[in-house]
């Protein structure tokens, strides 16, 4: 009953238009009232405890170095070397897209983050060259989804934050699928470029594109820094989001890209940013612990049961679940919120715990992306003033590209726990 109240009240706030936070909140208070014998202090202190975490320190800096990334003119160096690099493909600014996601991805490991700078400056470029509002929108903010799956990502960060599973194997898991998924993201590219007869531009020449390598090497350089410093031990995650800030400042203050008023203003947006993070971070832990004190984690065993010798099974019942709730919920929140939750099946099923978060955490990924919340395509609509149903209509080719090596991982659990096993 009480877990009924406690779900039913949360889906009916969200319905109503409640900011998914508070319905949390609001869910808890209104069990609490009805059920006065819960220690109120205790979900108190849980709120506390969540948040107080040294890994999701991480969080604000990888916020704000997205934001530094941005604002410094590296996103506009990434872009142009991307266009020397694919442009001369079949459908090569769709190409460049795809490859300046996946580079920028390495650095801020914001999905926002990603998509606006995306969003602002390559979908201008692609309108030149005949795309689809709509297509250009979904393919950026697809691009954009990305962040949370190439490291280093924000979504890890809070994963390895809830579970304490080591941050550099989960960032390790990440590669192999998220560049199968940017693999995928231009086979589709190039089928739309061939069918609607997108004009192929001349290659810039090997010299264009070794200045463009040479002018963007400090850029380049930076996804390496952050990810072999974790991988070898050198620095934490938290220690990484702050060499990706300090490396971003001095690379604006070099380039003159870069100064008081900017650096406020992006102090401010990671400020912003990182609040709406916590806030759910707090939120959910009171609403994951009152999950499992009404037992959730029993109803979640007792509907698996029936499949304890197709683990494959249960895996695709994991993901069609955070795949639905992340169509309605932001993906980190419903992540906090059910991740304790399903936690439990892990020891039950003696899954592989990278295996079990990389599902998890691509399945949710989608949620950014997918109607009807998709605030990805929200960002990418609204930024280039481009009607959200032309978007929506265009982002499922590319959401079936994503669930595609979702299966394909969940078949194949090497492509997640190779690299994990070779250098974690």
């Amino acid at each position: 009953m009480m877990l009924g109240l406690l779900f039913g009240a949360f889906v009916v706030l969200l319905v109503i238009g409640m900011p998914v936070a508070y319905a949390m909140a609001v869910s808890v208070v209104t069990c609490l009232i009805v059920d006065p014998a819960l220690p109120g202090i205790v979900l108190s202190q849980k709120m506390f405890t969540s948040m107080d975490s040294f890994s999701l320190m991480a969080v604000p800096f990888f916020m704000l170095a997205g934001t530094l990334m941005e604002k410094s003119g590296i996103t506009k160096i990434l872009v142009n070397w991307a266009k020397s690099l694919v442009g001369h493909t079949t459908g090569g600014i769709g190409d460049a897209a795809i490859v300046s996601g996946v580079v920028m991805a390495g650095v801020s490991g914001s999905a926002n983050a990603d998509t606006s700078a995306l969003a602002s400056m390559l979908v201008p470029m692609m309108r030149e060259e005949k795309y689809d509002d709509g297509y250009a929108c979904a393919l950026v903010a697809s691009c954009g989804a990305l962040g949370p799956i190439i490291p280093p990502s924000i979504m890890m960060v809070l994963y390895s934050g809830v579970t304490n599973i080591p941050i550099n194997k989960l960032f390790l898991a990440g590669y192999i699928p998220g560049l199968l998924i940017a693999a995928g993201y231009m086979l589709v590219n190039y089928m739309y470029a061939k069918r609607n007869n997108i004009n192929k531009t001349k290659f810039a020449g090997f010299k264009v594109l070794g200045q463009n390598t040479i002018y963007a090497a400090p850029a380049l350089v930076m996804p390496c820094i952050i990810i072999f410093g974790i991988m070898l031990g050198v620095v934490t995650a938290t220690e990484a989001g702050v060499l990706a800030c300090t490396y971003s400042i001095i690379y604006g203050i070099i380039k003159r890209t870069l100064n008081v008023k900017v650096l406020k203003d992006c102090l401010m947006d990671a400020v912003h940013a990182t609040v709406n993070c916590m806030i759910i971070v707090a939120f959910a832990g009171i609403f994951g612990t009152l999950a499992t004190n009404y037992n959730m984690s029993k109803v979640i065993l007792a509907l698996t049961s029936a499949f304890v010798s197709h683990k494959v099974i249960i895996m695709l019942f994991i993901s069609v679940v955070l795949f639905i709730a992340g169509m309605f919920i932001d993906s980190n929140a419903a992540m906090l919120m059910l991740i304790p939750v399903f936690s439990p099946l892990i020891l039950q099923y003696n899954f592989d715990p990278i295996y079990f978060a990389m599902v998890c955490i691509l399945t949710l990924d989608m949620g950014g992306m997918s109607p009807p919340v998709g605030l990805l395509m929200y960002i990418a609509s609204s930024i280039t003033d481009t009607p959200l149903s032309k978007t929506v209509k265009q982002i499922w080719k590319f959401l079936f590209v994503n669930y595609g090596v979702t299966i394909l991982v969940i078949f194949v659990p090497v492509l997640v726990t190779l690299l994990p096993s070779l250098f974690g």
